[in-house]
């Protein structure tokens, strides 16, 4: 089965434990759309004519696209190769970014399955993380994805940092059950050395020494 993966390395804000490639200005967005197309038709012959099943927009923060940006890398991956008709096309989604404009607009492309990273419905651990929406906006985003029509949704949450609990964890889940999503991608905390989050833990290390 051959996919597709387009990154998209853009964020409105720097979570503490990230540490994937991105930047929190949009400055060079049309010059990475333009690289984006280009290396697309550059990497024709790469997928040596395969049936394209998946095709997915990952980050960063791919829902701070406009509609019409997707629907640019989608048209060239169309028009270049075979994209199967029931192909399973996503977009990673910061709850914030999904309102009713963007939920609208984004039914006028091909994305058909939302990955929404929703991490917690608990504020003060989202704070915790330096996320940038809040649990009201995580509910209401997915509630509004479905009313649009959208049914194929994933939704992140997080585990092992030190704010959360076992009851909290449960109540999570009993969120993710209560709104229907059908698939959870559930991801451990890690530190890593080059994050916020690192910097903080080596700093508290060093103090206590």
């Amino acid at each position: 089965m051959a996919g597709i993966y387009i990154h998209i390395p853009f964020c409105k804000q720097a979570c503490h434990y990230c540490d994937f490639h991105f930047s929190t200005s949009l400055k060079y967005k049309e010059e990475l759309l333009h690289a984006l197309v280009k290396e697309i038709k550059l990497q024709k012959s790469y997928l040596d004519n395969e049936t394209i099943e998946t095709v997915y927009f990952g980050g960063g923060t791919p829902s701070l696209l406009e509609a019409d940006d997707i629907n640019v890398l989608i048209n060239t991956i169309t028009e270049l190769h075979t994209v199967s008709s029931n192909a399973e096309i996503t977009l990673e989604a910061n709850p914030d970014d999904l309102d009713d404009a963007k939920v609208k607009a984004l039914r006028q492309t091909d994305v058909n399955r939302f990955s929404i990273g929703i991490q917690s419905f608990f504020d003060e651990d989202l704070l915790w993380m330096n996320r940038a929406h809040r649990s009201r906006h995580a509910e209401a985003s997915v509630k509004r994805v479905q009313d649009a029509g959208f049914e194929n949704i994933t939704a992140d949450l997080i585990y092992g940092y030190p704010l959360l609990t076992d009851t909290k964890w449960k109540q999570n889940l009993d969120k993710i059950f209560e709104l229907s999503i059908p698939h959870i991608s559930s991801y451990s905390m890690t530190v890593e050395p080059q994050t916020a989050l690192g910097a903080f833990i080596n700093k508290k290390a060093a103090a206590h020494e």
